[in-house]
């Protein structure tokens, strides 16, 4: 499967005076699953839909009808985001005591490799 040519994240230019892109398909959807995670919903004007929106959570409270609720957010945004590049494996959310922890396994569809992400929110602490 051909992966194309992406823009790397954050957008920068490369040594060579063009847009720098992302070494491998797999640093490139690790990005865009890390852009999906933490945009909010409304954020971006002209896809204002887009996002799981887990910075907001810093304000919510930890619990786990929150961690409940943060799981069903993120499998909805990545099925309807992402699922022509990943199949997700696993998607556990926690809240034990003041963290809020996404752990997520998912399935490259362009190699078949299976990967890992895992962001962990705590008080005073940045995703």
């Amino acid at each position: 499967m051909d992966s194309g040519r992406h823009l790397a994240f954050p957008f920068r230019i490369a040594s060579d005076g063009r847009a720098a892109a992302p070494p491998t398909i797999d640093e490139h959807v690790r990005g865009e699953i890390i852009q999906l995670l933490l945009t909010a919903p409304g954020e971006r004007p002209f896809l204002p839909s887009f996002g799981a929106g887990l910075k907001r959570l810093v304000f919510e409270r930890n619990d786990p009808i929150s961690a409940a609720l943060a799981k069903a957010t993120v499998a909805q945004s990545l099925s309807r985001w992402l699922q022509s590049r990943i199949a997700v494996v696993a998607l556990d959310v926690s809240a034990d005591d003041s963290t809020l922890r996404v752990d997520l396994s998912y399935r490259l569809l362009a190699t078949g490799e299976v990967r890992s992400i895992s962001l962990q929110q705590q008080p005073g602490n940045r995703p």
